[in-house]
């Protein structure tokens, strides 16, 4: 079936972006009807096709920056500089913002070159970047603000505290004071982590075993026992592989402990395939287990159960899990609660980077 000119046309017509053909001189021989529809809308007052007109010639006379590298990439693959030129661009008016990408790309019919250029809607994308970038920076602000503003002032009060109670004045207001500085210290440095460490830095081979011990000796577990079933080799961040190794105890500890009675509290780490069949480790402990109502809702930042708690625990695991591209859920478990962390990157022991 051969395509005929009107059905070709008529595709291109209902194309959702602006497409002109230019000849190799820069003149304009062809525009579909959302470029058409542009220039109406836009308030052209000559012919909205640009037909006839000099593509090149146009941005010449504007002036205009965005106008000026337009020109000089359609100029580029009209040389055969380059096979394709493309740019982003604002295309701001008093009513609205608006973003486009431009797309300069050669083609011949027989021994004639032509030039295709697309001007593509790209504002609601470019919104949703903007917005990102704007949260981001939110964050970064109230990290700063956390790290130095509020932080500072903390260490001096608690300096304070702990002097007043060296020398044995009103200590038990005095603890309480000194009690409700550290659960700030502690709520701050979540938050910061939580802020702060949402991305791999670096990728090297680590072992599960050490990295779990070495992460248990960071958390105050009181007589709780640890025990690593198996291990394994992978490849992961070790400051974020430790964030995560060290919330999932606490949350073992916080949850699993009678008051400071944890003698009867056992950890469990090892190797597991998940429900996908991926590679991955468990974190399991034998306390009560997580409430059914609450299952939907542990990762969630600011949730928690306990009094001592931050509510950024879990949400850290996630994070930081999912920086490293990894699944994590909790998984279903006869007693205790089970963490399940799958997607690993597998080495064989002894493999080099």
């Amino acid at each position: 079936m051969t395509l005929s000119p009107s059905l070709a046309s008529s595709s291109l017509d209902a194309l959702p972006t602006q497409l002109a053909i230019l000849d190799a001189e820069g003149v304009i021989i062809y525009t579909n009807q959302t470029w058409r529809e542009f220039g109406n809308e836009h308030g052209r007052t000559d012919d909205s096709s640009s037909i006839g007109s000099n593509y090149l010639d146009i941005c010449d006379v504007s002036g205009d920056k965005t106008a000026m590298t337009a020109r000089d990439g359609i100029r580029a693959v009209a040389r055969g500089d380059r096979d394709t030129f493309s740019f982003e661009y604002p295309c701001h008016n008093e009513n609205e913002r608006q973003w486009f990408t431009m797309r300069a790309s050669r083609f011949s019919v027989g021994d004639e070159m032509y030039i295709q250029v697309i001007h593509l809607d790209i504002t609601d994308r470019k919104r949703a970047e903007l917005e990102v970038d704007e949260k981001a920076a939110r964050l970064q602000s109230v990290a700063r603000m956390l790290s130095h503003d509020l932080r500072n002032p903390l260490s001096v009060a608690s300096g304070y505290v702990d002097s007043l109670l060296e020398e044995g004045v009103v200590p038990s207001q005095l603890e309480r004071v000194a009690n409700a500085l550290s659960r700030i210290d502690e709520i701050i440095s979540d938050a910061l982590i939580f802020a702060r460490h949402d991305s791999v830095n670096e990728l090297v081979t680590v072992d599960l075993e050490t990295q779990a011990e070495r992460a248990w000796e960071h958390v105050e577990t009181g007589d709780a026992e640890l025990v690593v079933s198996d291990t394994v080799v992978f490849r992961a961040d070790p400051n974020l592989l430790g964030h995560i190794f060290e919330n999932l105890f606490r949350n073992a500890i916080e949850h699993g402990c009678d008051t400071d009675d944890c003698g009867q509290l056992t950890v469990t780490v090892g190797p597991t395939t998940g429900r996908t069949g991926d590679p991955g480790f468990y974190v399991a402990d034998d306390g009560p287990g997580v409430p059914a109502e609450d299952r939907d809702e542990v990762f969630e930042a600011g949730y928690t159960t306990g009094t001592d708690g931050t509510g950024f625990g879990l949400a850290i695991v996630t994070q930081t899990a999912m920086a490293h591209d990894w699944c994590i859920e909790l998984a279903e478990s006869v007693g205790g609660s089970r963490f399940e962390i799958t997607g690993l990157e597998l080495r064989a022991d002894g493999e080099s980077e």
